[in-house]
């Protein structure tokens, strides 16, 4: 309903498929030859993106666009930092 302005490009493990084709359908990623999941996808909204990325733990990288990488980066080390000792 709401166009999608970010081109997302992400490569996930086989074990999140089945949730892949549950929130995007089928035609959202291409399986790779080690079984990993290349997936293309238009969203609309980058913190919603980030939030949504990082539901999926080790299991997701993220490959484009280049400047939010850089910004789930720093997210990810700010929280790694909160539970440091």
């Amino acid at each position: 309903i709401f166009p999608g302005n970010i081109r997302v490009k992400a490569l996930f493990d086989a074990s999140c498929k089945w949730r892949l084709v549950e929130e995007f359908g089928t035609g959202c990623f291409e399986e790779q030859p080690d079984g990993k999941l290349l997936f293309q996808e238009d969203y609309t909204n980058k913190e919603s993106l980030v939030s949504w990325l990082m539901t999926f733990g080790s299991r997701a990288v993220l490959l484009e666009p280049e400047s939010l990488r850089e910004e789930l980066r720093q997210t990810l080390a700010e929280t790694l930092k909160r539970y440091e000792v």
